[in-house]
C-alpha cells in the first residue's frame, strides 16, 4: 500500500519539485480514465519508501543505484549529473519556432539481426525471440532443478515427480504451445483441460501431452542455477531469460521516429518485496514495468522492472528518479533525432533540455509546480497561453480543466479536433495535445491486446508468472514484426492460433501410448493412420475430393474412412494425400 510522505521528503525525492504535492492539480489530458490513471499511479512511485533508502545512500554529489544482474552500483558523478544546473530559464511570450530534428528513417524497421525472410511463417517470427538457444538454456536449468529437487526431497511412489525423466527442447516447445493454446480455451482449473466429461472434453490436450507430464514440467520449470547466489538481485530467478529477451527486443527492430514511455503492470497479489499497489490500474496489485514502445508499430523496444532501490537505472540527480528512467530507456536511441512522449510523472524542463542537447525531442504533460516551470496567469476555457525558453515551449490550456504541457518539437498552434461541443462546434486544441493523445496510447493498447491472448495462470512462484508474461510480450512483438514484414492485417488472435498450429506440426512427434479415437485435423501429418470401412456400408463424401486445392473439386462418395481422424477418404489416392501433404 502506498504511504504518504512529508513534503520535505517528497522534495528530496524528486530533486526538482518546489511545492508540496498535496496541492497538486492533475494536469494530464487524455480520456478521463487514462489521465487519472497516469497521474495518480505516478504519485504512487514517488511515494515508494524504498526510494527514501536510496536517497539516504546519496553521498558527496554521487547517486548510487544498483546495476543489472546484481552488479556493483552505478555511480553518476555530481558534475555530470548537474550539467543543467547552470541553465537559466527566462520564459518569453514571443512566437515559438521549435528546433528542427532530421530523422533518418531508412534504418527503421526490422533490423539485419533478424533472420526472417519473405517465406518465413508466423512461428519463425516468434522463434526470433524464443530461439533454440533460449529453449536449451531453459531445458538445462529445468532438468538441473528437477534433479536437485529429487535429491533433496523424499519421493513417495504416488508422488508425481517420482517418475521424472529429463525434458528436451522439442517437448519444451510443445509445453509452451499448450500454454498458448490454453489462452484460446479458458477454463477455471488446469485439470479441466484433460477432463473426460463430454461437456468439457478437448482431446487435443491429451493428445499433445499427458496431464501428469504437463504438471511435472510446470512444477519444475526453472531459469537459473540455484547454487549460484547473486547478492541484492531481486530478479535473480528470472534474470538470465529476461536479459536475453530484452536484448532480442532491442536488436530485432529499429524504432521509427516517435517513441513513448509509460508504465505497465503484471497482476500479482502474492507476497513480493517489490509488489506495487496502483489503485487506478486495472489489476491494482502487481509487478510494475517501465516500457518503451515504438509509436508507429506498437513494438515493445525495451522494459525495466521496478524493484525499488535496486531498480536497474543510472540515476541522474538533476533529472530525478523519473527522468533517469527515461534517460536509461533512451540511451541506445539518443543522437538519432527521435521524439519521445511521456506523461506528467516524467516530464520536467530539465529532462526536455537534456534530451534536446542529445538531439532528441520530447513532449508531455507536466505538473505545474515542477522546478523551472513558468508562472502563468489564469486562462479561460478554450484559450491557451504559450511561453518558451531554451527551445522548449510551455502551454497552459483550459478545456474541462487546466492542462500544462512541455514540448520541444511542436509549435503553439491551435488545430481542429475530431470532437464537438454541445453546440456542435468543432473543439480546437493545441497541436501538442492532439499529438500527445495519439502517441501515448500505445502501452495501454499493448496491455489490452495482451489481455486477449495472455497465457498467465495463477502461480505461487512470481517468476514463473512473469516468464509467461514475457512469453505473451514475445508473441505480441513477433506479431508486430509479422505486420511490418508482410503488411498483413491479420488480428493478433488469429496470428496466435496460427503459431499454435505450426508449433504442433513442427514439434509434435506423437504419443503412441494414448488410447481412444482422436479426430484432430492438425495432427494428420504426424500420426499413424489406418483405413477402416464405414459402418453399415454407408457412403460419405470424400474430404479430399471436396476440398482439394490442387485440382477441380468434385463430389466423390466413399465407403472408407481414416480410423484415427474419423474423416471419410477414398482409399487411393486421397488417403495418402491427406496424411502426407499439407496442401492436398
Amino acid at each position: 500500500m502506498a504511504r504518504q510522505n512529508s513534503p520535505d521528503f517528497q522534495q528530496l525525492l524528486d530533486g526538482y519539485i518546489t511545492e508540496d504535492l498535496s496541492d497538486l492539480e492533475t494536469d494530464e489530458y487524455t480520456t478521463e480514465d487514462e489521465s487519472s490513471e497516469r497521474g495518480e499511479s505516478s504519485d504512487e512511485q514517488a511515494d515508494d519508501p524504498c526510494i527514501a533508502q536510496q536517497r539516504k545512500r546519496t553521498r558527496g554529489g554521487e547517486a548510487v543505484m544498483g546495476g543489472p544482474g546484481g552488479a556493483a552500483p552505478t555511480r553518476v558523478r555530481g558534475a555530470a549529473a548537474g550539467r543543467n544546473s547552470s541553465v537559466k530559464w527566462d520564459w518569453s511570450s514571443t512566437p515559438f519556432i521549435p528546433k528542427q530534428l532530421s530523422f533518418d528513417s531508412s534504418s527503421s524497421g526490422i533490423s539485419d539481426a533478424c533472420s526472417v525472410t519473405d517465406s518465413s511463417n508466423e512461428l519463425d517470427f516468434l522463434r526470433e525471440f524464443f530461439s533454440d538457444e533460449l529453449l536449451d538454456m531453459i531445458v538445462i536449468e529445468t532438468n538441473r532443478y528437477a534433479q536437485q529437487y529429487l535429491r533433496g526431497n523424499a519421493m513417495t511412489p504416488r508422488c508425481r515427480l517420482a517418475n521424472w525423466t529429463d525434458t528436451t527442447r522439442d517437448e519444451m516447445y510443445l509445453f509452451f504451445c499448450i500454454m498458448l493454446l490454453m489462452s484460446h480455451n479458458k477454463k477455471n482449473r488446469i485439470n479441466d483441460y484433460w477432463s473426460k466429461d463430454e461437456v468439457y472434453e478437448q482431446k487435443i490436450f491429451g493428445k499433445l501431452m499427458s496431464r501428469d507430464r504437463f504438471l511435472q514440467l510446470l512444477r519444475v520449470l526453472h531459469f537459473t542455477d540455484n547454487t549460484i547466489r547473486v547478492e541484492n538481485d531481486k530478479l535473480q530467478k528470472i534474470r538470465p531469460v529476461m536479459e536475453k529477451l530484452r536484448n532480442s527486443f532491442k536488436t530485432m527492430f529499429k524504432p521509427f521516429q516517435d517513441l513513448c514511455v509509460d508504465e505497465s503492470l503484471m497482476k500479482w497479489r502474492g507476497r513480493l518485496s517489490f509488489r506495487q499497489f496502483l489503485p487506478l490500474k486495472r489489476h491494482r496489485f502487481g509487478v510494475k514495468m517501465f516500457v518503451l514502445c515504438d509509436c508507429d508499430s506498437g513494438y515493445i523496444s525495451d522494459f525495466i522492472v521496478y524493484t525499488g532501490k535496486d531498480t536497474a537505472i543510472v540515476e541522474d540527480l538533476q533529472l530525478g528518479v523519473s527522468g533517469s528512467v527515461v534517460k536509461t530507456l533512451l540511451t541506445p536511441h539518443l543522437q538519432k533525432a527521435h521524439i519521445v512522449y511521456v506523461d506528467n510523472w516524467y516530464t520536467s524542463p530539465n529532462l526536455l533540455h537534456y534530451l534536446l542537447n542529445e538531439n532528441t525531442g520530447a513532449c508531455g504533460t507536466v505538473r505545474a509546480n515542477r522546478k523551472n516551470m513558468p508562472k502563468l496567469p489564469v486562462v479561460k476555457r478554450g484559450d491557451q497561453i504559450v511561453q518558451h525558453s531554451n527551445n522548449i515551449m510551455c502551454i497552459k490550456w483550459c478545456d474541462k480543466r487546466v492542462v500544462h504541457m512541455l514540448s520541444s518539437v511542436h509549435k503553439g498552434d491551435m488545430c481542429d479536433s475530431n470532437s464537438r461541443d454541445r453546440q456542435r462546434q468543432v473543439v480546437r486544441k493545441p497541436l501538442a495535445v492532439l499529438e500527445y493523445n495519439k502517441k501515448m496510447r500505445l502501452v495501454d493498447k499493448s496491455d489490452m491486446l495482451l489481455s486477449s491472448v495472455e497465457c498467465l495462470r495463477k502461480s505461487i512462484k512470481w517468476y514463473v508468472k512473469f516468464f509467461f508474461h514475457m512469453l505473451d510480450m514475445s508473441v505480441l512483438n513477433s506479431y508486430y514484426l509479422f505486420q511490418v514484414k508482410t503488411g498483413s492485417t491479420k488480428p493478433l488472435l488469429d496470428f496466435s492460433k496460427t503459431v499454435v498450429h505450426q508449433m504442433i506440426e513442427k514439434y509434435y512427434h506423437g504419443r503412441h501410448h494414448t488410447n481412444g479415437q482422436i479426430g484432430v485435423h492438425i495432427l494428420r501429418l504426424v500420426e499413424r493412420h489406418f483405413v477402416e470401412p464405414l459402418p453399415d456400408k454407408t457412403r460419405r463424401r470424400c474430404h479430399v475430393c471436396s476440398h482439394t486445392t490442387s485440382g477441380p473439386q468434385k463430389t466423390q462418395r466413399t465407403t472408407y474412412k481414416c480410423r484415427q481422424c474419423d474423416v471419410p477418404l477414398c482409399v487411393y489416392p486421397c488417403f495418402e494425400a491427406y496424411h502426407t501433404q499439407k496442401n492436398y
